[in-house]
């Protein structure tokens, strides 16, 4: 019953917060981008709230112990939609846009309209390959304005929960078009609730982690980017494994995760 509700207030919510967009789109366009910034976390903290309140979900969204600078590149794993709003949440402070597939781009309330309006970089898989160049091109251009950029270099979900191969288009073409620092960060727990059937049976009990590992300096040329996205994966895949390890040495650790965001 608790995580039929979720589903049910977060569409409510979703619905909301495109008609604010949908209004902005139409009668205030250049308050759009600013709205993005704004309701991306807002949002997204809400969801998790709803999350936590009706669902039973934890959360632990731990921050860099050092500060971080105004725009950089973050390389994150990827288990669920739900790292979206996580990874929002986690770096409220900045402006943030995310690479995603194409399809997204339609049918999802509130989410697609945000990745659409917000310049979110929408890539299809089957399209030109030189069309999805020119998207990332424009996507990196965003941090001139003052926006961070996330990479799921992965590619595609792992709804096993487990690190798959990082892929270096996308990080390669964004920064040899413009230097950044490159943030790592790990997420955890998305996919138990990766998809809705997943979602209404392991919403409870389930927490979803943040945890940003290594703040690197801007690499130069195609082999620093190289080496360092091997970096990068190696070190995710390395906190991952090291809370399934958690998780196996303490059977109650999961559930008595705190809401830390």
């Amino acid at each position: 019953m608790g995580a039929a509700t979720l589903v049910l207030c977060a569409l409510l919510l979703f619905l909301r917060a495109e008609t604010i967009l949908r209004f902005l789109v139409r009668f205030r366009p250049w308050q759009v981008m600013n709205q993005v910034n704004h309701y991306q976390p807002t949002i997204s903290r809400k969801l998790f709230i709803l999350a936590r309140i009706l669902g039973g979900m934890s959360t632990r969204i731990e921050r860099l112990p050092r500060p971080l600078p105004p725009v950089f590149l973050i390389i994150s794993n990827h288990q669920s939609l739900a790292d979206i709003p996580a990874l929002a949440i986690a770096f409220r402070r900045h402006a943030v846009r995310f690479v995603a597939k194409k399809k997204l781009g339609r049918g999802i309330p509130y989410i697609s309209a945000v990745l659409r309006l917000g310049q979110h970089a929408l890539i299809s898989r089957t399209g030109n390959y030189r069309e999805g160049q020119n998207e990332l091109r424009k996507f990196a251009d965003l941090s001139r304005q003052g926006i961070c950029p996330i990479v799921f270099p992965e590619g595609s979900r792992s709804r096993t929960g487990r690190v798959h191969s990082f892929y270096s288009g996308a990080v390669r073409i964004i920064l040899e078009r413009t230097l950044l620092p490159v943030l790592s960060v790990a997420v955890d727990g998305g996919y138990r609730i990766c998809t809705l059937p997943k979602l209404m049976t392991n919403v409870r009990g389930t927490c979803y982690r943040v945890k940003p590992l290594t703040l690197y300096p801007a690499p130069h040329g195609k082999k620093e980017i190289t080496e360092l996205l091997g970096k990068v994966e190696l070190e995710i895949v390395a906190q991952v494994e090291a809370w399934r390890q958690m998780e196996k040495n303490s059977p109650g650790a999961r559930r008595s995760g705190a809401h830390q965001s």
